[in-house]
């Protein structure tokens, strides 16, 4: 499997030096209707910028013109972002923030949010879920994942970023069951006909943040599982880490040996860079502002993204405006982390830790489905303050 790896320098054509040394375009009809799946998991504040969140809207501008050169006036850019509405995150707001809204307007290019489907179902072990009709119905679809780490499956590339077709519903399903194996089912349903990832930077304990690091890097190629395993050598994990690539290696009987891949341009080990991936996130949220007497365990793979971010929001806020403070075998549990024995108050923080902890007497249970930032930082203040 052919897959490119070519150092990215403004104005100097590397986007289609990457294509031509893969023949990514190749097969593609002028008359083709070609969707771009980008990575847009969240929009920001208008004081962060996406880079390195998202995918960057240079290199957007620079595949819709070589698209255009090639005679594709067809064209569209789908996502479905986290959509939480205290928040007033979305699809829509992902894309003004990403830079793909003023795209789309300049070079007359459609957006779709896949969050608002037509769905077409699917059963994953008897387990219905809904895919968008967009990326199964396209004639030529475009993979544009972000070079990232990921806290709960070490990367998101190009197969992780096939999430985003999911119906909200959906991805939620995928947390409650095998992350990764869900995953790998949807890498063999969606056809791909062509992967770039976006490696101008790297994320660092992604999938979200500001830990990033330059890397001046684009990966292309025709076969999504191969250009994922390059991707995850750029940033020091190897390939037979990731769960879903070996599910994936599994059911298809091929191999994660990097040797294997004609990679053309440059050598992996002249431009690989190590990325943490680990992302204990509430225990570092609680060094950062010195708290003291409060257990909080990282929730694994069972806490989506939703809960995330808001649980996110709500602590940090806490934490943030009781940084210094010493408490006493307090407890706060997410995802499906059960309570331990001799926490004094215990605070379960969305559905998934409410159902996990039913007989937890006189524990707080915050619900909801993502649970709401301003009830875990207003339910924290009420019983802690």
């Amino acid at each position: 499997m052919i897959v490119s790896l070519v150092r990215y320098n403004p104005n100097s054509g590397s986007l289609k030096k990457a294509l031509d040394l893969c023949e990514g375009l190749a097969g593609l009809k002028n008359s083709d209707s070609v969707l771009i799946k980008p990575n847009l998991v969240i929009s920001g504040p208008p004081s962060q910028k996406p880079t390195g969140m998202v995918t960057s809207a240079t290199l957007m501008e620079e595949l819709i013109l070589i698209l255009k050169e090639n005679g594709v006036s067809d064209i569209s850019i789908g996502d479905g972002s986290i959509q939480v509405k205290e928040l007033g995150t979305s699809t829509d707001t992902a894309m003004d923030w990403s830079g793909m809204s003023r795209l789309a307007a300049k070079y007359d290019v459609k957006t779709i949010d896949f969050n608002r489907g037509p769905f077409k179902e699917f059963k994953v072990d008897g387990v219905k879920i809904r895919v968008t009709r967009a990326p199964l119905e396209a004639d030529f679809l475009i993979n544009f994942p972000v070079l990232k780490t990921h806290a709960q499956t070490r990367v998101t590339l190009g197969i992780k970023n096939l999430k985003g077709c999911l119906s909200p519903g959906s991805k939620k399903t995928f947390h409650k069951q095998d992350l990764e194996k869900f995953i790998a089912f949807l890498g063999q349903q969606i056809k791909v006909d062509l992967t770039i990832i976006d490696g101008l930077y790297g994320l660092q304990k992604g999938p979200m943040g500001k830990d990033i690091h330059p890397m001046d890097l684009i990966i292309a190629g025709r076969d999504m599982v191969s250009v994922d395993m390059v991707g995850s050598a750029v940033i020091g994990i190897d390939p037979y880490e990731v769960n879903y690539l070996r599910y994936i290696a599994n059911s298809q009987g091929r191999s994660l040996d990097l040797s294997r891949l004609d990679v053309r341009g440059e050598r992996i080990e002249d431009v690989a860079k190590k990325l943490i991936w680990e992302y204990p996130w509430c225990e570092e949220l609680l060094e950062k502002y010195r708290i003291r007497g409060i257990a909080c365990e990282d929730p694994g793979n069972h806490f989506c993204s939703g809960c995330t971010v808001t649980a996110f929001a709500g602590l940090n806020r806490f934490f943030r405006e009781n940084q210094g403070r010493c408490f006493k075998d307090v407890e706060i549990c997410m995802g499906r982390n059960e309570a331990h024995e001799g926490s004094e108050k215990v605070f379960l923080v969305g559905k998934c830790s409410v159902n996990a902890n039913p007989e937890v007497d006189g524990a707080i249970a915050i619900k909801g489905c993502p649970a709401s930032t301003k009830e875990v930082y207003e339910e924290l203040s009420n019983y802690l303050t």
